[in-house]
């Protein structure tokens, strides 16, 4: 989360005129409908920054008449993508937007969410003249203090995913080929400090109707429930997980009234990297070791499994202590963060800086890296006009053993932090894709990530 951030009176300003990323020639109409991931670079230039906006506007201004679009968001504060939903809207698109309550009145928005708002509700209200038609669409807002669907209270709709039922992706709903059933899951929110002082990410699936369909009704859910204010449609255990070919959809809030059910969903990722996998040498049928037997291309050099992970809030203890567990093991761990533990807060949230910086008995090989990035509130001593980034993506890539297979590429990524209530009390949303070419486009991202943790580990501070 970013509500708890301090700014200057400058960039809360500046929050006011979110627009449009500047027109480049990366702005030509080809197809944002396509599987894969886009990334933005938050000290690249103006079209690098607004890289994951400018995809989300292909998007929306080539839905079709007819379609629907629906956004659920923590924070939404760009007025130029409202412009662009409105426009979608007078075009006879349904478009449908759930935001939680912190995008109208957090004072960190500056009245960003409230200008969004404006524009919306007065475009979805118009009457449309004769012989038009405009699209049925909404725009609501989480109740205060709560989640739309988590039943626990204190937590938000911490969503950031975007659903298009069709849209050729280019900007126009005439250029290009419709694509149908395209879910986009961010771990953005539409805010300048997101796209200009933050990493994040956009994992864009196409013509997956499984995945699809298992993202639209997790929507209606929470838009059932926001619209019942007392409360009866919420829920404390989410069960409705989707397997979708090469994707998977996890959806939170999880909780359970089973002492012993293992309800985090990131430790039973973790823990399938310790499922034994057969050793194809051994005619007894032998397993290998943990974290082992690799081929060349998958993991380390000497065939261990890599786990990357650049999540900017990691407070849970059981994934911590997974990750100790596998690192002993012998897999080797690199984690890029932002808050490695929420210190203000008693209880056993401590003790996940403890399980990600104990020695492990294999000495370097198997061990945990850690690269701090969270210098967004600090500048460059050698030069006070570069400030710093912090990463906000919130994912977890596996190369080598998984699920009694080696040789995979794994990428789990989306809204969901490590944190308590990322898993019990938020409403959240957790994307698997299976592919190499997926998987090294992340990894791409977290050296470049990894690389601005070490350029700026220095910041605010006199070398």
């Amino acid at each position: 989360m970013i509500k708890n951030r301090i700014l200057t009176a400058l960039v809360i300003g500046a929050l006011l005129m979110v627009g449009a990323p500047s027109a480049t020639a990366e702005d030509a109409p080809t197809s944002a409908a396509t599987t894969g991931p886009v990334f933005n670079r938050p000290k690249g230039s103006v079209a690098e920054q607004g890289a994951i906006l400018s995809h989300l506007g292909k998007l929306v201004g080539g839905a079709q008449s007819g379609s629907t679009i629906r956004i659920s968001l923590y924070m939404f504060g760009s007025s130029w993508l409202a412009t662009q939903l409105e426009a979608a809207h007078k075009k006879g698109v349904n478009v449908q937007v759930l935001v939680d309550d912190d995008t109208i009145s957090d004072p960190w928005m500056a009245g960003a969410g409230v200008a969004v708002k404006s524009i919306l509700t007065k475009a979805f209200a118009l009457t449309p003249p004769d012989g038009e038609t405009y699209g049925t669409s909404w725009f609501r807002v989480c109740s205060a203090g709560q989640a739309c669907l988590a039943q626990r209270t204190g937590g938000v709709n911490h969503n950031k995913f975007f659903l298009f039922s069709r849209t050729t992706g280019t900007g126009s709903p005439t250029t290009g080929t419709p694509v149908d059933n395209v879910v986009v899951q961010s771990s953005g929110n539409l805010t300048l400090w997101d796209r200009q002082s933050a990493w994040n990410d956009a994992m864009t699936v196409a013509d997956n109707a499984e995945l699809y369909a298992g993202y639209d009704k997790y929507f209606g859910l929470m838009a059932a429930s926001q619209a019942k204010p007392d409360g009866s449609a919420r829920v404390d255990n989410l069960a409705i997980d989707v397997e979708a070919g090469a994707a998977k959809g996890y959806f939170f809030p999880h909780n359970s009234t089973d002492p012993t059910a293992k309800i985090d969903t990131v430790e039973n990722i973790l823990g399938m990297v310790q499922t034994p996998v057969p050793d194809p040498a051994d005619p007894t049928h032998k397993t290998l070791p943990v974290c082992s037997g690799n081929t060349p291309g998958h993991g380390t050099a000497d065939g261990r499994t890599v786990i990357r992970i650049a999540n900017g809030h990691i407070s849970r203890p059981a994934v911590a202590e997974k990750l100790w567990r596998l690192a002993n093991a012998g897999c080797m761990i690199d984690i890029v963060y932002d808050k490695l533990a929420d210190y203000q807060e008693e209880g056993p949230h401590r003790a996940t800086a403890y399980w990600l910086t104990m020695a492990t008995s294999k000495g370097s090989v198997g061990r945990i890296s850690l690269h701090h990035l969270g210098n967004d509130d600090k500048t460059n001593p050698a030069d006070v006009n570069v400030s710093g980034t912090a990463t906000h993506t919130k994912y977890l890539l596996i190369e080598g053993s998984y699920g009694g297979k080696k040789d995979q590429k794994l990428v789990f990524t989306g809204s969901h932090t490590y944190t308590g209530d990322a898993l019990s009390r938020n409403d959240e949303a957790l994307l698997k894709y299976n592919s190499a070419t997926v998987h090294d486009a992340y990894v791409a991202n977290f050296r470049e990530q990894r690389a601005a943790a070490a350029a700026e580990a220095l910041y605010g501070v006199i070398p």
